[in-house]
């Protein structure tokens, strides 16, 4: 870029800004840039995000076909107050090319500089939709997982009610017939056990009387011996309820521990889900609106620059 020994002429209605010198002092040679500032807010209702951004990038101007290209744009770290009036004494300036001299062109490049933030700018986020949270603009995973800790938290807990309100009938139903069959097999075992006796001692009674003299089985010696015959088999039966109704007891305590188990695994699940460590997140863009998109500023900014040791112009407003 040639320099100009003097600082141009320009109509009085184009704007013009001067970065400023940072650095040490020296020779400086004020080159011409194009200098856009806006306002991109990125919402989203649903998610509850409201963010506002301010952008302020600095594009070279050319003597081409296209003489500003905002995708060569470079952010400006420097707030629009930095901006002053007046360029550094003794300065230099570059060539200006003659669009630039130009009120239209600025309107033009103003046009360009918001269609070129809607279709570039985007907000990069991350979302835990365990917890519904996203993260913050500029906060790190590491720092966004911290964050969500208490909401995890409070995401399991709700989880491990709802398994706890899941399972609390079922287990309370299952309990219930454990007593009930427990019970049944107490009456079961105290009738087998009075039946048993009643038997012994008809029999007993039958052998007996036989035993003391008796010569020969007369009828009523029979009738004893049928009586305790069927009281035996009686017995039988009631030993086997008692073995029915223990058979019942240990199936029932079986689903009562199956369901324990089922229980306790998927309570672990929860807590490893609701983990804010082990959370997965997911990428969350936002493009903002043509709305949303507020220009403040398209003007003409002197940027200085000074030469290097080997006589090469770099930036002296950085």
């Amino acid at each position: 870029m040639t320099a100009a020994s003097a600082r141009p002429v320009l109509p009085p209605d184009i704007p013009q800004q001067f970065l400023p010198v940072r650095g040490a002092a020296g020779a400086l040679v004020y080159a011409p840039m194009l200098l856009g500032a806006a306002q991109v807010r990125f919402t989203d209702a649903k998610r509850g995000i409201d963010v506002s951004q301010d952008v302020s990038v600095l594009a070279p101007i050319g003597g081409g076909a296209v003489p500003v290209d905002w995708e060569q744009a470079r952010e400006a770290s420097l707030a629009l107050a930095d901006l002053e009036a007046e360029p550094a004494a003794g300065a230099q300036f570059a060539e200006l090319p003659g669009i630039a001299t130009k009120k239209k062109s600025y309107a033009d490049w103003s046009r360009d500089f918001a269609g070129w933030l809607f279709r570039t700018r985007t907000l990069e986020l991350l979302a835990c939709p365990a917890v519904k949270a996203v993260s913050r603009p500029g906060e790190s995973e590491a720092e966004f997982r911290a964050r969500i800790q208490h909401g995890a938290r409070e995401a399991r807990d709700a989880a491990a009610e709802g398994l706890r309100q899941k399972y609390a009938p079922k287990i309370a139903a299952l309990q219930d017939k454990v007593r009930r069959a427990q019970q049944a097999v107490e009456r079961e075992s105290g009738q087998a056990t009075q039946q048993g006796l009643q038997v012994a001692i008809s029999v007993g009674a039958t052998l007996l009387g036989a035993f003391l003299g008796r010569k020969a089985v007369n009828a009523t010696t029979l009738g004893r011996a049928t009586t305790a015959a069927r009281g035996a088999g009686r017995a039988m039966k009631e030993a086997q309820d008692v073995s029915r109704a223990k058979e019942s007891v240990a199936s029932l305590q079986q689903q009562l521990a199956d369901l324990d188990a089922e229980f306790k695994r998927e309570s672990d699940a929860v807590a490893a889900q609701m983990d804010p460590a082990q959370q997965p997140l997911e990428p969350l863009s936002l493009k903002p609106t043509k709305a949303n998109i507020a220009v403040k500023l398209v003007t003409l900014a002197w940027a200085p620059q000074r030469r290097d040791a080997g006589g090469a112009l770099v930036p002296a407003w950085e």
